[in-house]
């Protein structure tokens, strides 16, 4: 494992350096490896070496180290030491001396003078006789007890002090002083001289120095983006990484590297940015470290090991892409090779089994019925039939996933569903043979018909007997019905007969009483019919009779010796009175 590459944070202050197994650093000046040599420390270059800033102060920093050093010395950088400042090379004192100190310096001045608060301008502060002439060595006229020897001089003294020294008249000194005015140009004045400082600086209160404006302090704004470094009377722009000098040089003003190199970024927006600009870049690349900041491709599959997982990852110019074995595809994060459940995918899958998902592929678990074919993709029925006929006795039908055993007519199939036994028709169904007599036989049964029934080819049923068709005359005096297994004649009007027998016969309705016939009338039975006939002694049409008076229609047989009288439907004879007998004798 390259941990250098896996971690880009190792090692700081130093460079991770890959080896077998494990990895070391290889540290930054400044900094040294530790015991465990996988970690870099900072070296404390002030413990180690006293003499570091000799004169000043050593103050150890990430790294390195700094002096600072005290007022009057300067830090050298050869010897990395601080040496002192030599003030005397500048000239500072006026009217007097320089002497070098350590770390400062000292201005001696001659007797009539002293130094002013400044500690670096002599000033007169003897005051003596000033003499108005001077004339063979001798002065001559006291103007003045009490006055400095400039102020005499300068005016109507020709001689000053006690002795008397002759005044030098007006005393140059600009050219006496070269370096009098320190930084700014001596004009010479009547007895005097006044210092003149160039743009950019102003004299000090001695009058005798110019001191640079230190435009940097008093004017903190000057040089945004940059460093402002006060210069002897002016200053400089030093502009911070990205920004630029004006025309004037005394601002600095933004470098727009976006607009100076449009494709700065490659692969990516460039911004500018204050001082400097960042690159906004396309996803799959990244900006580089330090001043690498164009957007480079992300190597993901270095990067990242676990990419792909299940599969192989191929870096590709700002991305990746997973190469996946089959039944696989990339995982909705695009890190991964994941299983295809093409179970899931489609429901049309292992039809008539169960589809059961693996590693990269899928296989069939069959149902009853089915087996899987040699890829174990599908399932295809199994021909139950083609082996020892499925166990059937008669018949096997197969059927998908399935088969079923059927029998001989007249079989029916037991309850193992693959034996047969004989079916009894006639107890199964008593009314098969309607009009006959059922007769079971292994495999079917035979119909022994009554009468009235004939027995169908193949002697299953019975078929009436249409007598009616078979014997035109059968019902005389009346007509023909054919009913099942039998006929019924319906006779004529005076006619009867019975179902089965034939012809119809007449009905005697005197003897059964089915006449009208009056009381008093004989019945007499005639062929399909009857007639009524009055009885004797009664008259009418027979279905009516009145009684007939024999007596009064002289009808009667009565002796001639005898009294007729009627009675209902006859008469009676009775012998006068002296005449004996029957009536219809008397005697």
């Amino acid at each position: 494992i390259n941990e250098c590459l896996l971690d880009p944070d190792l090692c700081p202050n130093g460079r991770c350096e890959n080896l077998h197994g494990t990895y070391k650093c290889i540290c930054n000046p400044g900094y040294e490896v530790d015991s465990t040599g996988k970690n870099c420390i900072d070296i404390d270059e002030c413990v180690l070496n006293t003499l570091l800033c000799d004169n000043g102060q050593c103050r150890n920093t990430p790294g390195s180290f700094t002096c600072t050093c005290p007022k009057g010395f300067v830090y050298t950088p050869d010897l990395k030491t601080c040496e002192d400042i030599d003030e005397c090379e500048s000239n500072p004192c006026v009217n007097g001396v320089c002497k070098n100190t350590p770390g400062s310096f000292a201005c001696e001045c001659s007797p009539e003078s002293t130094l002013d608060t400044t500690r670096t301008v002599c000033i007169e502060t003897v005051k003596g006789t000033c003499w108005q002439n001077m004339v063979d060595g001798r002065c001559e006229i006291n103007i003045n007890g009490a006055t400095l020897k400039s102020e005499c001089c300068s005016t109507l003294g020709a001689a000053w002090g006690s002795p008397c020294t002759q005044c030098e008249r007006d005393v140059n000194e600009c050219e006496v002083f070269p370096g009098v005015c320190t930084n700014g140009q001596c004009v010479n004045t009547l007895g005097s001289f006044v210092c003149q400082c160039p743009s950019g600086m102003t004299l000090d209160a001695s009058g005798r120095t110019c001191l640079d404006i230190n435009e940097c302090k008093m004017v903190p704004s000057l040089c945004t983006h940059g460093k402002c470094r006060n210069t002897i009377g002016s200053f400089k722009c030093r502009c911070d990484s990205g920004f630029a000098l004006d025309s004037e040089e005394r601002n600095c003003t933004d470098i727009d590297e976006c607009r100076i190199s449009p494709d700065l970024c490659g692969q990516g927006i460039c911004v500018n940015t204050p001082g400097d600009f960042e690159c906004e870049c396309f996803e799959g690349y990244e900006s580089g470290f330090m001043m690498m900041k164009n957007c480079m491709d992300i190597d993901e599959c270095q990067r990242n090991p676990l990419l792909c997982r299940g599969g192989t990852c191929i870096n590709t110019e700002g991305s990746f892409r997973c190469d996946c074995p089959p039944g696989h595809h990339i995982s909705p994060n695009i890190s991964a090779c994941i299983d295809i459940n093409e179970c899931d995918l489609s429901t049309n899958l292992c039809r008539n089994g169960r589809c059961v998902n693996l590693i990269g592929k899928y296989q069939c678990a069959c149902n009853p019925g089915y087996q899987s074919t040699a890829d174990k993709l599908h399932c295809i029925d199994i021909d139950e039939c083609s082996i020892m006929n499925g166990g059937c006795e008669n018949f096997c039908t197969n059927s998908e996933g399935s088969y079923e055993c059927s029998c001989k007519q007249g079989f029916a199939l037991m309850p193992d569903h693959r034996t047969c036994t004989d079916i009894d028709e006639c107890e199964d169904n008593p009314n098969i043979c309607d009009g006959g007599q059922c007769t079971n036989i292994p495999g079917e049964y035979r119909c022994l018909c009554y009468d009235g029934f004939m027995a169908s080819e193949d002697m299953k049923t019975c078929v009436d007997v249409n007598e009616c068709d078979l014997h035109p005359n059968i019902c005389l005096s009346g007509t023909c019905e054919n009913t099942k297994g039998s006929f019924i004649c319906h006779c004529d009007m005076g006619y009867s007969g019975k179902k089965g027998t034939t012809g119809c016969t007449d009905i005697n309705e005197c003897e059964i009483g089915a006449h009208n016939c009056d009381r008093h009338a004989v019945c007499t039975n005639i062929p399909g019919s009857f007639k009524c006939s009055c009885s004797p002694g009664w008259i009418g049409n027979g279905i009516k009779c009145t009684d007939l008076d024999e007596c009064s229609n002289g009808t009667h047989k009565c002796s001639p010796h005898a009294d007729c009288k009627n009675t209902m439907g006859s008469y009676r004879c009775l012998c006068k009175e002296g005449y004996t007998g029957d009536g219809f004798t008397c005697t």
